[in-house]
């Protein structure tokens, strides 16, 4: 029997033989009792008699468009296309690091052993990293805020990325000329931190800092066009 059939087939014989293990497994789905892979992290492998898979486990190795994950039966290879959801959004596939632990959905690929074609795919460490990130952005954007006279929102254009410059067009018509203060937080919609190369011309931004005339030197810029 070939490695791919061990994949798809002998998996399902395989956890079958638990018996009792799996009598709440979805009907038709052979589903492996969770094994600890970190301290609040299970590794999951389900297999649907169309070749459907859920895996869960540990980052190997990863690079774009290919994740190694550690997880029930070895060492799987998943393929991510570009078709492929990667979550959280704005983190890249090659980025994810060895250790991470992941959620992957998708089907056994029919030409490869131990292989799984991505639909979905979401690095659960990373995930809690950004979640982090953001809630330290936040509080800090606050307490900068909280210390500066006003706030003030509009149309971005003009933009040096490398000076840190731009002009802002709030909704009366108003042109500020702002310059970005030396480790001035950078941070999109969500509170996640960016680069302000990523800001395009026409994003609604809003800086926060001090007011002079038409001239703004602000501590925090968000752009809340970036997503």
């Amino acid at each position: 029997m070939s490695r791919k059939m061990i994949a798809v087939l002998g998996v399902a014989g395989f956890l079958a033989s638990a018996g009792a293990a799996f009598a709440q497994a979805p009907s038709g789905v052979a589903q492996a009792p969770a094994a600890p892979v970190a301290a609040a992290e299970k590794a999951v492998l389900q297999v649907g008699p169309k070749g459907n898979v859920l895996l869960r486990g540990t980052v190997e190795s990863a690079v774009s468009g290919t994740v190694t994950v550690k997880s029930w039966g070895g060492e799987w290879t998943v393929n991510v296309p570009s078709s492929a959801e990667v979550l959280p959004k704005g983190v890249a596939v090659e980025s994810y690091k060895q250790g991470d632990f992941v959620g992957v959905q998708g089907t056994v690929d029919s030409t490869a052993n131990w292989t799984v074609n991505a639909t979905l795919i979401r690095d659960w460490t990373a995930r809690q990293a950004v979640a982090q990130e953001a809630k330290a952005n936040v509080q800090q954007a606050r307490a900068t805020m909280a210390q500066r006279a006003r706030t003030i929102q509009g149309k971005l254009s003009g933009l040096d990325a490398t000076a840190g410059t731009f002009t802002l067009t709030d909704a009366a018509g108003t042109a500020y000329s702002v310059t970005l203060n030396t480790g001035a937080e950078m941070i999109n919609s969500k509170w996640a931190t960016i680069s302000l190369a990523q800001a395009n011309e026409g994003d609604t931004v809003r800086v926060y800092g001090t007011v002079s005339s038409t001239t703004i030197a602000a501590s925090v810029f968000r752009d809340v066009s970036v997503k």
